[in-house]
């Protein structure tokens, strides 16, 4: 007994310190999560390992990190983020088609461990006239990093305009972390126009009690392996 009450003691401290170490994410631009080692958190997710890789054509278009507004998703078991900005192309004189892309990537895992992250989802608000393109495609990896991923844990979701596809779902086995790189891209083509406004990623949960609630808990059985002592001294 009293090695269970101390391990269930020792889990309920990790996950305090794993709180404290760790912000909640802020309502800010993507330059503010773009500094070293810097990780929030959303409930019982984590999310962290943030970069970005922006690319347009012509460079003059280019999107910057401080361009995009990331608002912080915070419902209960299917949190994630809302990255906001202006992507907007627009065929060139001449005839050239403009292009503007940006990667984002990071990884979200749970706080106290558990293997629990269940779906994930893709929403975007974007339209397109004539040649124009606008969508988003994210390649994620369970329980791995993108670039070395485990053999059957990663795959793909999209969202398109043309064709009118304005969300996707995937469904998995629950796991305890997910990697994703998420690409956003409009490009005008030769005789059109294409935008993209924002775009939404949430990660679904298996139902499982608040951080808060393992702190509560470890204060409980601390609390209840004191009386115990004291009984047994007694």
């Amino acid at each position: 007994m009293k090695t269970g009450l101390g391990l269930l003691a020792a889990l309920c401290i990790v996950v305090p310190a794993a709180m404290a170490s760790s912000t909640t994410c802020p309502n800010a631009t993507l330059d503010q999560y773009l500094v070293a080692n810097f990780s929030c958190m959303s409930g019982n997710l984590l999310f962290s390992n943030f970069s970005y890789t922006p690319t347009a054509l012509p460079a003059g278009v280019l999107i910057n990190a401080s361009a995009i507004r990331v608002t912080p998703l915070t419902t209960t078991g299917d949190e994630g983020f809302q990255f906001s900005s202006g992507w907007n192309v627009g065929t060139q004189p001449g005839g050239m088609s403009s292009d503007q892309d940006s990667l984002i990537v990071f990884t979200v895992s749970t706080v106290n461990g558990a293997a629990t992250l269940e779906d994930l989802t893709l929403f975007f608000n974007g339209s397109y006239s004539g040649t124009g393109l606008s969508g988003v495609t994210e390649n994620y990896c369970l329980n791995g990093s993108l670039g070395s991923c485990p053999q059957g844990q990663s795959g793909q979701i999209s969202v398109t305009n043309p064709p009118p596809k304005f969300n996707d779902a995937t469904f998995f086995a629950p796991v305890s972390s997910i990697s994703v790189s998420k690409d956003i891209n409009v490009t005008s083509g030769v005789n059109g126009t294409a935008n993209i406004s924002q775009v939404i990623n949430t990660f679904s949960q298996i139902s499982v009690p608040e951080p808060a609630s393992y702190f509560l808990l470890g204060g409980g059985l601390v609390g209840l392996g004191l009386l115990r002592r004291r009984s047994t001294r007694a």
